[in-house]
């Protein structure tokens, strides 16, 4: 083996699982050279997101996020058994705490718990039993506050990982300023953002339920806003980079609150931004955002029998989650591709869930903050 050139090594390494190469990184400076490089590691990456199996995961929203089911992505209807178990400084957080999925990127889940006016935050990869619980936020919550909300995400620019926090007031009015932790400047405290979110918007809405926002360097958080004395629908977006906040609006034909007759979802489509519409009981549009203007690519059907439909988001391969109205663990999986749908439930009964997509990753939390430390 030492004999081998280092492209034979890494042809051969790619393959490995992440557990597997944390293990090989012991057994020589050069090897650990080889499997620390920055290019290695995403090569490995595109590998797992393209070609290994990917798992989806279905936590409960509001409950212990320790608790979740696991399926194949390719035959979600079968579930996993053991599929990992989590650290014990996740398991053992006190009994009285909300813990809920935030987000996944890159094969990084992280986590929030909430007692009281205080927040944990942690970030997990599971292939390395690599876990970071980040400091407290700057600004604790108070009893003005009627919403917290964290979102996750990756800026390929920058090559950092970011946790952003967006915190509404009762009043309508306020919002309090946002709070970003940075795992690449690794200071160990959260910052303010200088731009403050418009004042105009009423409610933004944590609608990411199927994690796959955050990727391409952008959050978008679903909003209301009243123009013309209309309560209208937007997307706000956030840029990760320049933590900038800009507004997006809806398609014309689903801008106006219809309450009872359409539900929307935002997600992002093959790096796009997109929103999937519930026309009627049982029929659902997707509307894309390309360039400047929206489009809509994809009209399609959900259950048979005439089941009503609730639209859940967008998976990373371009595929549509939905979930029925009338057994709240009952999802469908459309491919537009081939245009069928793959029904399944999931164990245990929830008025949601988050989905996580979970594959295998060698990015290692720790070792972020440390190259900055010796930059």
């Amino acid at each position: 083996m030492e004999n081998l050139q280092g492209e034979v090594l890494s042809d051969i390494f790619i393959r490995l699982l992440a557990k597997q190469l944390a293990q090989m990184r012991c057994v020589c400076k050069d090897w650990n050279a080889l499997l620390s490089e920055s290019s290695f590691v995403k090569s490995h990456l595109h590998r797992s997101t393209h070609i290994n199996q990917k798992i989806l995961m279905f936590f409960g929203v509001r409950a212990d996020c320790t608790s979740f089911t696991a399926s194949p992505f390719s035959s979600p209807a079968n579930e996993l058994d053991n599929f990992f178990k989590f650290p014990v400084n996740l398991e053992s957080q006190p009994a009285r705490c909300f813990g809920n999925v935030v987000g996944s990127v890159k094969g990084l889940i992280c986590f929030k718990y909430e007692s009281g006016d205080d927040y944990i935050v942690c970030i997990q990869n599971h292939s390395l039993s690599a876990f970071l619980t980040l400091p407290p936020c700057s600004m604790g919550s108070s009893s003005e506050s009627r919403n917290t909300i964290f979102r996750f995400g990756y800026d390929p620019k920058t090559d950092d990982y970011k946790v952003v926090k967006l915190t509404e007031f009762f009043d309508p009015r306020r919002m309090a300023p946002v709070e970003v932790y940075s795992l690449r400047k690794g200071k160990g405290s959260w910052e303010l953002v200088s731009q403050r979110i418009p004042s105009h918007l009423q409610c933004i809405r944590d609608q990411d339920l199927v994690c796959v926002d955050g990727h391409e360097g952008h959050l978008h958080w679903f909003c209301y806003t009243y123009i013309g004395g209309k309560l209208t629908q937007l997307i706000l977006a956030f840029d990760l980079g320049s933590e900038r906040f800009k507004e997006i609006p809806f398609p014309d034909s689903l801008r106006t609150c219809c309450f009872g007759d359409r539900l929307n979802v935002v997600g992002v489509l093959g790096g796009k931004v997109c929103v999937m519409s519930r026309v009627r009981d049982t029929d659902c549009e997707v509307w894309v955002m390309d360039e400047y203007s929206w489009v809509k690519l994809h009209v399609f059907s959900g259950f048979s029998g005439g089941d009503k439909i609730f639209p859940y988001g967008f998976t990373s391969n371009k595929q549509f989650l939905f979930r029925s109205m009338n057994e709240l663990n009952r999802y469908g999986l459309y491919d537009p591709v081939i245009a069928k749908t793959k029904n399944f439930k999931i164990r245990g009964r929830s008025v949601g869930c988050k989905v996580v997509e979970y594959f295998d990753s060698l990015v290692w939390i720790n070792r972020i903050i440390e190259a900055k430390r010796h930059q």
